[in-house]
């Protein structure tokens, strides 16, 4: 009984303290400044009605997941002497699930959308390389997908042949539709190709599979396949207006994004902060429902990350990129243009924010419940897999 109350308090801790990383231009829609939020006024919620009548009202302001404080009673004070596993579990929830702190190595967020294919040996002695890559994963409306495929040898272009170059549409993981040529010309360094996606899939949402068959130095015919994805204009479901306010709330820092709404749905919204010298600081998640129209996105860069870090403002909100979840379909969401709108805050003293640690109600749940479970001689620690090693 208490391994099995072990695994459910271990299971929901790696819940609250994990933190989910899930990953141009503007569409072509013209919009109204976002107006103030006391002055935001309810958008219809009928159904039936249409993208373009809904973009007329403006939904009430949405209201984040709250990262909000309440006065601590974190049941630790036992002459210092926490058991290991609580411990842990305390320094690794010192800030909340929707903001957490951020450095130069999150390049997955620092770098959102960069691809990471790297020049691979083709012989044994791994004198040619090659790679075949793209400038991006995510691409949507009428980008434009540049691809290409470098060969060396000993440092230098190596002499390239290539057989077939190709791109196809795919369903559910199988190809569908006709093969569209990439038709990649030499510039005497790589074989490259620009892809107009809304001109060869034009209605296409999802993934594109790149292949490439190609020689080189006269070897043996190698091919090689990566994937992109497509998301047509059509289906671009809110755009980020370009209008922000910022504000100290609750010693944490709260920037408002404006953003259009043209398909109600779950919503999820990352935004990374850096500080006045361009070093990076923390992100936020916003994840709610949100209505057609009109609004402001609640960001909450947590105080105690600032605090931390010594970061000093103003501070710079760069790189926001949002989805609509598509629950029970594939694919599962559609994107948001990424848009390389930024926007700089006041000059904020850095004691305006709180030194304080995250807390909840379900936080000091978990630690009372493994404090019990230490009390009471339970094991914290995850049980052996059979037959594996100790």
């Amino acid at each position: 009984m208490g391994s099995r109350r072990a695994w459910w308090i271990l299971g929901i801790a790696v819940v609250v303290a994990a933190v989910a990383l899930f990953g141009a231009r503007a569409p072509s829609r013209e919009g109204a400044s976002v107006p103030p939020r006391e002055a935001v006024a309810a958008a219809t919620s009928d159904p039936g009605v249409s993208r373009e009548g809904a973009r007329q009202g403006a939904a009430p302001p949405v209201t984040n997941v709250s990262n909000r404080r309440t006065p601590p009673q974190r049941p630790d004070a036992r002459n210092g002497d926490l058991p290991p596993q609580v411990q842990r579990f305390l320094d690794a929830n010192v800030y909340p699930p929707t903001s957490r702190p951020l450095t130069s190595g999150s390049t997955d967020l620092t770098h959102p959308n960069q691809r990471y294919e790297k020049p691979r040996p083709l012989d044994e002695d791994g004198e040619i390389t090659f790679v075949f890559t793209a400038d991006r994963y995510y691409y949507t409306g009428d980008e434009v997908a540049q691809v290409w495929l470098e060969v060396q040898k000993g440092g230098q272009p190596a002499a390239v042949r290539i057989h077939q170059a190709t791109a196809r549409a795919e369903s559910r993981g199988a190809p569908t539709g006709k093969l569209v040529d990439l038709g990649l010309q030499t510039d005497g360094v790589r074989w490259a190709s620009r892809l107009d996606l809304d001109q060869a899939f034009p209605d296409h949402h999802g993934t594109i599979l790149l292949q490439v068959a190609f020689q080189a130095e006269a070897g043996e015919v190698h091919s090689e396949a990566i994937r992109i994805f497509s998301t047509p204009l059509e289906q671009v479901p809110a755009r980020v207006t370009g209008e922000f306010r910022d504000s100290v709330q609750d010693g944490s820092l709260l920037v408002d994004v404006g953003v259009d709404v043209y398909e109600p749905g779950f919503y999820r919204f990352d935004a990374n902060l850096y500080d006045r010298n361009g070093d990076p600081v923390a992100y936020a998640v916003f994840k709610g429902d949100l209505e057609p129209g009109q609004q402001w996105l609640p960001l909450d860069f947590f105080g105690k990350i600032l605090r931390d870090q010594g970061a000093l403002g103003p501070y710079s909100i760069e790189q926001i990129r949002g989805y609509r979840f598509l629950e029970g379909q594939t694919p599962d969401r559609e994107r948001l243009v990424d848009d390389p709108v930024t926007h700089q805050t006041r000059a904020y003293d850095l004691a305006e924010f709180s030194d304080d640690e995250y807390t909840s109600e379900h936080k000091e749940r978990m630690i009372q419940l493994m404090l019990e479970d230490a009390d009471e001689g339970r094991s914290l620690d995850v049980p052996r897999v059979a037959g594996g090693q100790g």
